[in-house]
C-alpha cells in the first residue's frame, strides 16, 4: 500500500531578517498572522522590544512582508 502525505506549508520569519539582531531564531505559523504573532512575541520576550509598536498595523505589515514559505 502506497501512502501519500500532503505537504504542509508554514510561513516563517527569521529574527535576523526582521529585527536585524544577531539571532538565529526562526518563527513559524500555519498562516501569516500566526507567524507575525510569534515574531512579535519573540521580539518582546527575547529582545525587549515595545509590544505596542510591534502590534501596529504598519509594523505587522512590515513583519509579514519578510515572511517566506517553507514546506514541511
Amino acid at each position: 500500500m502506497h501512502m501519500t502525505y500532503e505537504k504542509k506549508v508554514l510561513q516563517t520569519i527569521a529574527c535576523r531578517v526582521c529585527y536585524l539582531f544577531d539571532c538565529n531564531a526562526m518563527m513559524k505559523g500555519r498562516n501569516l498572522d500566526e507567524a507575525v504573532d510569534a515574531t512579535i512575541k519573540h521580539g518582546v520576550s527575547m529582545h525587549g522590544l515595545d509590544v505596542k509598536k510591534l502590534q501596529s498595523a504598519e509594523s505587522r505589515s512590515e513583519l509579514g512582508a519578510k515572511a517566506t514559505e517553507r514546506e514541511v
